[in-house]
């Protein structure tokens, strides 16, 4: 059997991308300030913000807000089935 050798560059993606979404189960108002101090510290807020809307083109995450303003971001019902939230 030919195994591959792991590709960490896109597990840390995927495992970044799961923290966010743990993240945002877990925050009342979940920001891109409070993505990026929970989850994300080392990179820049912009590259932050191109993860949430990743996941937010995917269907797992939407926003909420006005322009001016800070998004909120919920997860979606295809995230809630995923971590077996109710509502």
């Amino acid at each position: 059997m030919n195994e591959r050798p792991p590709n960490y560059a896109k597990a840390a993606v995927l495992n970044r991308g799961i923290d966010t979404l743990l993240a945002i189960k877990h925050t009342p108002v979940a920001t891109t300030t409070e993505i990026q101090q929970q989850v994300m510290p080392d990179l820049s807020r912009r590259a932050v913000q191109r993860y949430l809307k990743t996941l937010a083109d995917i269907g797992l995450i939407y926003a909420v807000g006005t322009d001016g303003q800070e998004y909120r971001y919920y997860l979606s019902g295809k995230a809630k089935q995923l971590f077996g939230v109710k509502g």
